[in-house]
């Protein structure tokens, strides 16, 4: 049986929350021979769910360290997703003994602060031979999936994104179906001066192909896909995708092989940073750095 690891800063945020469940019905649902056998969290939230208690309504041990944790899994799941600095930047650093485990870790959105992390966190996992695969689940819906079938390997020429919330926790969730549509290698990007708590900003691929992204700070804002041959578009639905990214993950778990070149986890990073930087110097064109 193939036995996975949670490990978090603390256990009481909603991805902790809903995962297991997610990933037991995608167990069920796929037929993999695995379980979450153990989770250690480095603190409890105040006034949240103890991890003693998050564990128990779970019926799954808690570990005594992480160390131990790693011991008695064969695969970890590092959440963190409310905050990607707890993956390398911030204490406890979260990430790092996973990937320094030489065993398979899934680490959850958003991978890391910033580009310079990200690629550290690649470095540390090549020198520990580790296996290591990010997503946003948003890659995961259906309606992409579908897309991507039917299209054959054949990229847009246009994609529309809009959703909420802010760049450094939520952008991964527009920029992340991007790539996986559109590809690696954006030029450049520029914003515009829409307000603090707003990023609307244009993405170049340098070769006619380019992409709208919009982000607001309403929590309620419904994420949207538009995609375009230059003729003809059609939307893809936010919707049925969190059971497709646990398959995703257990599939890696079982192989080894991420289903998400890491080249494309970097991309997704290089334009996290290119719009922070885009919003400090609005209505002009900043380079994408890779």
């Amino acid at each position: 049986m193939l036995k996975i690891g949670f490990l978090d800063a603390y256990l009481d945020n909603w991805h902790a929350n809903e995962y297991p469940g997610f990933l037991r019905e995608a167990i069920q649902k796929y037929g993999y021979d695995a379980e979450i056998t153990a989770a250690y969290a480095y603190y409890d939230l105040p006034g949240g769910t103890s991890t003693d208690e998050w564990c128990a309504h779970r019926g799954i041990r808690r570990a005594e360290s992480p160390e131990e944790l790693l011991d008695t899994v064969d695969a970890v799941m590092v959440i963190g997703a409310d905050d990607a600095r707890l993956h390398a930047l911030c204490e406890p650093k979260i990430a790092l003994l996973p990937l320094a485990s030489s065993k398979p870790v899934f680490i959850d959105k958003t991978f890391s602060a910033d580009l310079a992390s990200a690629k550290d966190l690649f470095r540390l996992a090549d020198e520990h031979h580790t296996p290591v695969f990010s997503s946003s689940a948003q890659r995961y819906c259906q309606s992409i999936l579908d897309y991507q079938r039917r299209m054959a390997g054949t990229r847009p020429r246009f994609v529309s994104t809009v959703g909420p919330h802010s760049l450094d926790n939520y952008a991964v969730h527009q920029l992340e179906p991007m790539v996986a549509l559109m590809g690696c290698g954006a030029k450049r990007v520029k914003s515009f001066p829409v307000g603090d708590n707003v990023t609307q900003m244009m993405i170049d691929w340098g070769d006619g192909r380019m992409g709208s992204f919009l982000q607001t700070p309403n929590p309620w804002a419904e994420f949207n896909f538009m995609v375009s041959d230059g003729k003809t578009g059609e939307r893809l639905a936010s919707e049925d995708y969190y059971i497709n990214l646990m398959n995703a993950i257990l599939s890696f778990f079982v192989t080894g092989i991420s289903p998400v070149p890491r080249e494309e986890t970097l991309e997704v990073m290089a334009l996290i940073d290119a719009a922070r930087a885009s919003r400090q110097n609005p209505d002009i064109w900043l380079e994408v750095e890779h």
